[in-house]
């Protein structure tokens, strides 16, 4: 007798139950996968802070460089973060990224703001449309994998778009010089 109630009610844990988790997951981008590319990006003018430390830490600095930048009456564009430390040889104490957005080529952000831009270059590009939690481990699993195929090691900075929930990553082919902790250049 139980088990012929659990067949009637199958159905309607599926339905109540089982779907609209599957549904949530499905819009959260769970099911998705990174498309790839070998493409020139670049030239982004940015305003940014500085940020050392854990990496989770950083859209913390995403909402002071949005609060100066809304404060000074500057429209910012899409998000970006450049990570200049590889999270799984760094101590996390030693991190060290810029968390800022992309501006128009006028405006002119004041301290505590600094401003660089990231110069046209070839680049690997992993890009997907996903929540944040989902989002960077898929992104980031498929640039380990080109590392990986070519056997090469993971060339840094690595630049993070983030724009209408989609989440770019670029990671130039060639090394590039690490720039020094100090202020940004007004290009």
């Amino acid at each position: 007798m139980a088990v012929k109630n659990v067949k009637k009610q199958l159905p309607y844990f599926l339905l109540v139950f089982l779907i609209p988790i599957l549904l949530v997951l499905w819009w959260w981008g769970l099911f998705s996968t990174a498309e790839v590319e070998i493409a020139e990006r670049g030239n982004y003018r940015y305003a940014y802070l500085e940020a050392e430390g854990p990496y989770s830490k950083l859209s913390s600095k995403q909402e002071e460089v949005l609060h100066e930048l809304v404060e000074q009456k500057i429209k910012p564009g899409p998000e970006i973060t450049l990570i200049f430390s590889d999270p799984r040889t760094t101590p996390y104490k030693e991190l060290h990224a810029r968390a800022g957005f992309i501006i128009d080529a006028d405006a002119q952000p004041v301290a505590p703001i600094q401003v660089d831009t990231v110069p046209l270059r070839k680049v690997f590009v992993a890009k997907i449309k996903a929540h944040p939690l989902l989002a960077y481990g898929k992104t980031y699993s498929k640039v380990l994998d080109f590392v990986k195929a070519k056997d090469t090691t993971l060339n840094l900075p690595t630049v993070e778009i983030v724009d209408d929930s989609v989440l770019t990553v670029e990671m130039p082919l060639e090394p590039v010089t690490q720039p020094e902790n100090t202020a940004g250049v007004s290009p």
